[in-house]
């Protein structure tokens, strides 16, 4: 029904956001880790929504990119996650992180997310092995892969995850490490990686 609301931002929390349109105001659920990425009130804003309609509610959930939000409506089709479980996994798990505990069967990783058992995660590793893929660019989830067989992969996928959660998508965030690790050819110091990588965004 609504593919995104472009408007001023009037508040936010690390749950909710409102948005004003033309003099509407809209609420919005949100992914906890976009509160650190919104604008400050009363600035512009544009959110990517996902209109979901249950037997006795409506609600609008908003993401800063068009991944995100199609993200969230694949963890949607999971058997027994609903939009409040979605949004949770994808509020504590970076794109990349998800796909990888899909991928590798990392029950742990998920089970990192509040609401997520060990069943839960079995599903999600059942039922999303063969969509993930589709959503999230397979680059990024081989770069990452070869990363962790590299002594120096934990700081690699920290940085990473530092980027994206400073809102830089996975393709620009890899191509900043890279170029980082370039000029730091000895040991990676996870905070010196970081500051380089920004550099080159």
């Amino acid at each position: 029904m609504f593919a995104y609301l472009k408007g001023i931002l009037v508040s936010a929390n690390p749950s909710q956001a409102v948005v004003d349109v033309q003099g509407v105001g809209y609420l919005l659920f949100i992914p906890c880790r976009l509160l650190g990425q919104l604008p400050q009130s009363g600035e512009p804003v544009q959110f990517y929504t996902s209109f979901v309609v249950r037997e006795f509610s409506q609600a609008l959930y908003g993401f800063l990119s068009t991944q995100e939000r199609d993200i969230f409506e694949v963890l949607m089709n999971v058997t027994g996650i609903g939009p409040k479980m979605a949004l949770s996994l994808i509020g504590h798990l970076a794109f990349s992180e998800l796909q990888l505990a899909v991928m590798r069967q990392d029950l742990p990783t998920l089970c990192r997310v509040p609401g997520v058992g060990k069943k839960t995660a079995e599903r999600l590793i059942v039922e999303l092995k063969d969509k993930l893929p589709s959503i999230v660019s397979m680059d990024v989830a081989d770069q990452a892969a070869a990363w962790t067989s590299d002594p120096k992969s934990q700081s690699v996928q920290d940085a990473m995850m530092a980027l994206i959660n400073l809102g830089y998508n996975q393709t620009t965030a890899q191509k900043a490490i890279k170029q980082g690790i370039k000029e730091m050819p000895g040991e990676i110091d996870l905070a010196t990686l970081i500051t380089v990588a920004l550099k080159h965004v």
